[in-house]
């Protein structure tokens, strides 16, 4: 999973895919904006098949993050 996340992610910001990691904190250390995830979170619904809920998107905050959502829309 996040072999796709960090292929996804590289499209929205400008680092090697192997710099990506679990703890990598989305706005801090990549620099993405709200309106960057939100976009970004279309692309996994469309390569996870899961729908994404906005208001659930307030406790995202690092790419473990990320990949604890697709799980649990998945389950």
């Amino acid at each position: 999973m996040l072999e796709k996340i960090r292929d996804i992610m590289t499209r929205y910001v400008e680092v090697e895919p192997e710099e990506i990691k679990e703890d990598t904190k989305l706005a801090e250390e990549l620099g993405l904006t709200s309106f960057a995830v939100m976009s970004m979170m279309g692309d996994f619904e469309e390569e996870f098949g899961i729908t994404v809920d906005e208001s659930e998107l307030t406790d995202i905050y690092t790419v473990k993050d990320i990949m604890n959502y697709i799980e649990k829309k998945q389950a």
